[in-house]
């Protein structure tokens, strides 16, 4: 449920980033979905393929699923916080 709240913060913020630029935001906020969960889902095959068969692997999935979601987060935020202006 955070992760959930988390994700349509960020999405808002980038949202209004864009925004600012004089961009429509809603293919960025799409691209912010798709690659937070493109990125957990990534984190959590990795994670995966680090655990070893015990208690702690589906701590380790789980931990590498939300850096993954983390990753992806950071992309979206950099691909708008580098966006120019449009021109108008």
């Amino acid at each position: 449920m955070l992760e959930i709240l988390v994700l349509w913060q960020l999405t808002k913020q980038i949202g209004h980033m864009v925004e600012q630029k004089g961009r429509k935001s809603g293919w960025y906020k799409v691209l912010t979905v798709a690659l937070w969960f493109g990125g957990e889902i990534m984190g959590a095959i990795v994670g995966v393929i680090l655990a070893s068969a015990g208690e702690s692997t589906q701590c380790m999935v789980y931990l590498c699923a939300l850096g993954g979601a983390a990753i992806g987060a950071g992309v979206a935020y950099l691909i708008a916080s580098r966006l120019s202006p449009a021109s108008s």
